[in-house]
């Protein structure tokens, strides 16, 4: 009888101890523990990626043909955004991300050219627009990144050392953008001032 009554007080310390080994939300780096809890997913491995895709990518695209690089910078802002996928600290840069991507596949449908095929790239696959609707594509693209980036400048005071990262890459393709809008000389200068930019990051 006494060994049954040991055993059912030692039960409430061994619960007890238990608990305190598990890591709550907050620690395991979760979204579960709320706004604090989330700046635990936030790390300079993840945003360097995030960066480091929509910058490669925003240079691969403009080199694109005029009439499939807004497709090809929709495939840029879908990788990017799939990177953050299941971490809440950067809810808001994927939303941002999408939303570019979004806007950008709107954009496509709205003014595809149906004469002309499509081009492959791996397992992408980029649809041309309208030579006479490609101004008015790549404005509405600038914009969406002006957007995006707009949202991320805005974010918590935890995350914008992350999120200004991050921001500086899209704006980076939106002046790409704005420059295949100019004259061809003034294109390759503003390409050549980028590149340069982007390689002392």
């Amino acid at each position: 009888m006494n060994i049954i009554k040991r055993i059912a007080a030692s039960v409430p310390l061994i619960a007890l101890f238990a608990l305190t080994q598990s890591p709550n939300p907050a620690q395991a780096g979760g979204d579960a523990g709320g706004g604090g809890a989330a700046s635990y997913g936030l790390s300079n491995a993840t945003t360097r990626s995030v960066v480091k895709t929509l910058t490669r990518g925003g240079d691969r695209c403009s080199n694109q043909p005029p009439a499939y690089r807004c497709d090809c910078y929709r495939w840029v802002y879908r990788r990017a955004a799939s990177q953050l996928e299941g971490n809440g600290a950067y809810s808001e840069a994927k939303e941002a991300l999408q939303q570019v991507e979004r806007r950008l596949e709107a954009v496509v449908a709205q003014n595809r050219d149906t004469t002309q095929p499509k081009r492959r790239r791996a397992l992408e696959t980029y649809t041309p627009v309208k030579p006479a609707s490609i101004p008015r594509v790549n404005r509405a693209a600038v914009q969406a990144m002006a957007q995006a980036e707009t949202v991320l400048l805005r974010s918590a005071a935890n995350k914008q050392e992350h999120y200004t990262r991050i921001a500086a890459a899209v704006n980076s393709n939106k002046i790409l953008l704005r420059s295949a809008l100019l004259p061809g000389g003034m294109i390759r200068l503003a390409k050549t001032l980028i590149t340069g930019f982007l390689r002392h990051a």
